[in-house]
């Protein structure tokens, strides 16, 4: 039996992630699109990853989801909490606005083959991309969901069992989001204490863990995925508030820490060079390379040209402090404070961002120039 301190345990640790945000809202219906040269008409989005995806999973999961679950999460667009961690919506709505589908179906929030006509999200809030296993034989305290990627996969197989006999070429007329994941993984170790050093020894693990995921899905007949990599999390300020310090050096011109961007500079680079090895093996496949790192990076230099105000480091909502972050009284709680225009932050409570920085780096994935190959959206049927 899980005892209420295990659950508060639980729902403590989601704020620990650098990792996103149901019961569900349908989006406009409209004509589908396909990213250009990809030959595909994307009518169908299937979502993988952490708590920067997650849409209700963990709400449906956990026994004591936490503040995610308690106003002010939600407040912008929904109205109300919805298992999103941002206080409206995610990079994967404002993927599906632009696709013209609905908002995905949470994948333990559907139960019927009909729950998943669009696609299904089977990110969960604390998700890693490897197992458990993995952290225990580092002597390190599991504490995250279980749902890691290979466990999302294994949901991904059961939707397609359930729909593949009603609808055609699913696969290749389905747009994939695998992550933002990985963060997670990192932050099981520095959050308890290991040093950067040890972690960058697990990058080549977590990222054979994507590629792996990456491998099976092109295996089950996925022709277009995009893969994001990790955000600079020097600059999320949960980790600056985790990590201060009196060193100077530490930290660029920004005010971001330079450690934490250091760790997930190496992820990606690593990440980037297993995609350009599965481009070359699976050359029938559009593998495009999400820069959140980049876009998030665009938005902390230059809020304001963005519509941002100008303190990218603080967090809209939270429980004080410099960067209005703090572990022991986080977003929802009691004590905590929400700024009065959220639309003006960048990051929601310390470790998410809001509904407008999504939108922005969805935005910049999608139309601007943080894909790689560029995506570029076009109505089905017609010509770019």
């Amino acid at each position: 039996m899980v005892t209420a301190a295990a659950s508060r345990v639980l729902a403590t640790a989601t704020w620990l992630l650098v990792a996103v945000c149901a019961v569900l809202i349908g989006g406009a219906e409209s004509e589908p699109w396909r990213v250009h040269g990809g030959g595909a008409c994307f009518t169908r989005l299937f979502s993988f990853g952490d708590s920067i995806t997650d849409n209700g999973n963990w709400m449906h999961y956990a026994r004591s989801p936490g503040a995610v679950a308690r106003p002010p999460y939600g407040e912008t667009f929904f109205r109300r909490p919805n298992g999103r961690f941002c206080d409206g919506r995610i990079i994967i709505d404002h993927i599906a606005d632009a696709l013209g589908i609905p908002f995905l179906t949470p994948y333990l929030a559907g139960n019927k083959s009909g729950d998943y006509a669009h696609g299904a999200n089977f990110a969960v809030g604390g998700a890693t991309a490897l197992g458990r296993g993995y952290f225990r034989r580092k002597k390190l305290d599991a504490r995250f969901t279980p749902y890691s990627l290979r466990w999302q996969m294994r949901w991904l197989k059961k939707v397609l069992r359930m729909v593949l006999s009603q609808q055609g070429d699913l696969m290749a007329s389905s747009l994939f989001l695998l992550g933002e994941i990985g963060g997670n993984d990192y932050n099981q170790a520095l959050f308890q204490g290991r040093s950067v050093d040890e972690v960058k020894t697990y990058v080549p693990d977590v990222v054979a863990g994507i590629s792996a995921a990456l491998t099976e899905l092109i295996g089950l007949g996925a022709r277009t995925v995009v893969v994001p990599g990790n955000f600079p999390t020097g600059c999320n300020p949960g980790y600056l508030a985790q990590f201060q310090t009196n060193d100077t050096a530490q930290y660029d011109s920004m005010g971001c820490l330079r450690w934490p961007n250091g760790l997930s500079e190496l992820h990606n680079r690593a990440l980037k060079a297993d995609l350009a090895e599965l481009r070359r093996r699976h050359p029938g496949v559009a593998l495009v390379y999400a820069d959140y790192y980049a876009a998030a990076m665009d938005i902390t230099a230059d809020p304001r040209k963005h519509g941002f105000g100008g303190a990218p480091l603080v967090s809209c909502c939270g429980g004080g402090g410099p960067y209005n972050t703090n572990l022991t009284a986080h977003c929802g709680a009691s004590t905590s404070t929400t700024c009065r225009h959220p639309y003006e932050a960048v990051s929601w409570d310390g470790f998410h961002f809001t509904d407008h920085a999504y939108q922005v780096i969805a935005d910049g994935v999608l139309r601007g120039a943080y894909a790689a190959p560029p995506v570029q959206l076009v109505k089905c049927g017609s010509r770019p």
